[in-house]
């Protein structure tokens, strides 16, 4: 080394291509596609710009995977005293959560994360459409006092806990973030999550609550082309009274609210870390509903509700049963809407709501 401490500029070449050349040999022992891109990088003319892509390579498979040990870590303050799993695979994390319930009322409240879902449904028993990876798929399990009339509006809750979630995260377009009634969030007016409650008994004066989340966090256009799929096959398999029979007559479909990804206002999201930002949320959430109910909640929901102020058709078993503008919901989360004979509240069950003139200055209000 020369005597004022400093290497020549060829020297520093010299070592930065030998580290450079190290650190490709140690990835390539661990990924063999490290190789495919050195050489495409150094025919451009830019060695070191293969470590870079491997690097992001890594990086995105990372972002697409659940990180259980980090996921723990992260909770450990806001969650003290809840079970977090991580599994790779399960049916449905509902199910398995309301399993647990059954066996054992007094079970610690639980989040249950999969990789992936061989059975997940959504609400009226519909398959959530999902592909590791690009869906976020949990379920929370949590026993308060009450019976099921205390639970009204929790679904409501549940969507203000997610966007509040979603709003931690550097989002470009927090605003473009809304709720369809009654569990349902929205991206630019196409579907981001679902949200599915299911409820077993826990004792006198007690229930069990399990709450299950679907989001789409890439692949939009894949999520919808499943949907069409699923779709398709629904409608041309014979129904159980024989939907071939000239006498039958086939329920309409309705039309399916598109779906969004996270990935339009967050690039590159990474899993674990929506996750997190969710289950903060949610457990706080939860808390909070078992001691003040929705009413607590009505005015967050009623400020991020996607459809206030717009033209809906409510739908039952395929067909409109009401038409009129939504105003915003009562006390116990029920849809109110203003029709010409008068405001009628809208209990949840076997309805649907969509814009009946879905403008796309209607569906992006909130952006």
């Amino acid at each position: 080394m020369p005597k004022n401490g400093r290497l020549r500029r060829s020297d520093r070449r010299t070592a930065s291509l030998a580290a450079t050349i190290a650190a490709m040999n140690n990835a390539a022992s661990s990924s063999p596609n490290i190789l495919d891109a050195a050489q495409a990088c150094s025919a451009a003319g830019g060695i070191e710009s293969a470590v870079g892509a491997t690097a992001r390579t890594r990086f995105d498979v990372a972002s697409r995977r659940l990180d259980g040990e980090r996921i723990r870590s992260r909770l450990s303050g806001a969650c003290r005293g809840w079970e977090i799993e991580v599994v790779e695979t399960t049916g449905s994390t509902n199910l398995d959560l309301l399993a647990r319930l059954r066996e054992n009322v007094a079970c610690t409240p639980t989040v249950r994360a999969a990789m992936n879902q061989t059975a997940g449904r959504g609400q009226r028993g519909r398959v959530w459409q999902s592909q590791p990876g690009d869906s976020l798929m949990f379920s929370l399990a949590y026993v308060m006092s009450g019976g099921p009339a205390d639970l009204a509006g929790l679904s409501l809750a549940t969507g203000v806990a997610v966007i509040e979630g979603l709003s931690d995260l550097p989002l470009s377009a927090p605003q473009a973030l809304g709720l369809k009634w009654p569990n349902d969030v929205l991206l630019r007016g196409g579907k981001l999550a679902g949200i599915l409650i299911e409820t077993v008994p826990a004792g006198p004066g007690r229930i069990g609550i399990v709450i299950g989340i679907g989001l789409n966090l890439r692949h939009a256009d894949d999520v919808a082309a499943r949907i069409d799929s699923a779709a398709v096959s629904a409608a041309s398999a014979p129904s159980a009274a024989g939907a071939s029979s000239p006498s039958a007559s086939p329920i309409p479909a309705v039309p399916a609210t598109p779906p969004a990804a996270l990935e339009s206002v967050f690039p590159e999201p990474d899993m674990s870390t929506v996750l997190v930002a969710l289950v903060q949320r949610l457990t706080a959430m939860l808390d909070r509903f078992a001691t003040q109910g929705f009413a607590s909640f009505r005015e967050d929901w009623e400020a991020m509700h996607a459809y206030g102020g717009a033209s809906i058709r409510i739908i039952e078993h395929g067909r409109d049963i009401l038409h009129g503008v939504a105003l915003g919901v009562d006390g116990r989360g029920c849809l109110r809407v203003a029709t010409p004979q008068g405001e009628r509240a809208i209990a949840s069950g076997e309805v649907s709501v969509r814009l009946l003139d879905p403008a796309p200055g209607v569906q992006e209000a909130r952006r």
